[in-house]
């Protein structure tokens, strides 16, 4: 594994059984990403951005390759030892939210807390940290249903960040947002990268997003075509 580096991918190819046939959406990837990267996946539906995103995140598992993540070895890791490392030190922000509409803002985003079997004292002090970076604290005990779209994905992102993770991987976090709100959503982000160096990885083709990344990487029918750097971002500087 690449010295500090949070992912390390080395030939990962990806194929699922179609008919009597297989599709290959990824064909030999190779990517490092660094601790505190701000990076977009980018490209048309199909391109295998999905489907990247869900190995790094340890929910599927490469056909060939090697995928190191955080300095856990993903190729051959198990269901159990993935787990632990999504539950541990990785966030997921998802298009859909993915709130569970009985709970409050404050349960929704306490269950990363729970999970991980941090004492319930500690979980209310770090819950409305969390609440607060997202400026949400006036709807602690509000349920999905009373929120508008864009604070239902600050809750997701409360969510997300309120155990501290590593990593943060978002699946077109804003595509159900209107302009306002997806910037609002990619400032927050984006403070949350400087300030406490979180790594994150977007999958999205929404124009706004682009940007506010310092890393574009581009890809086309299952491969890396472009991987650019960016000096001088039009948002967030």
């Amino acid at each position: 594994m690449e010295k500090n580096s949070v992912i390390t991918i080395k030939n990962l190819v990806k194929s699922f059984p179609v008919g009597s046939g297989f599709f290959t959406a990824l064909k030999g990837v190779e990517l490092i990403l660094m601790k505190a990267e701000f990076t977009g996946l980018i490209g048309p539906s199909g391109s295998g951005k999905t489907t990247l995103l869900n190995i790094i995140g340890g929910l599927d598992s490469p056909t060939e390759g090697q995928v190191s993540v955080l300095g856990h070895n993903l190729d051959h890791a198990t269901h159990g030892e993935r787990a632990k490392l999504r539950r541990e030190y990785m966030g997921f922000i998802f298009q859909s939210y993915n709130l569970l509409p009985v709970y409050t803002v404050f349960e929704n985003v306490e269950l990363p807390l729970i999970l991980n079997k941090v004492p319930p004292q500690e979980r209310e002090k770090k819950v409305k940290q969390a609440v607060e970076w997202v400026g949400l604290s006036d709807k602690l005990k509000s349920r999905p249903s009373m929120l508008s779209g864009g604070e239902c994905q600050r809750t997701a992102i409360a969510r997300a960040i309120v155990h501290e993770p590593a990593l943060i991987l978002a699946d077109e976090p804003t595509a159900n947002l209107d302009a306002v709100n997806s910037h609002q959503i990619m400032k927050i982000m984006l403070r949350l990268n400087k300030e406490l160096s979180t790594s994150f990885v977007f999958a999205t083709h929404d124009e706004k997003i682009m940007g506010y990344l310092r890393r574009i990487i581009h890809l086309e029918d299952g491969k890396i075509v472009k991987d650019n750097k960016i000096d001088n971002p039009k948002f967030g500087k």
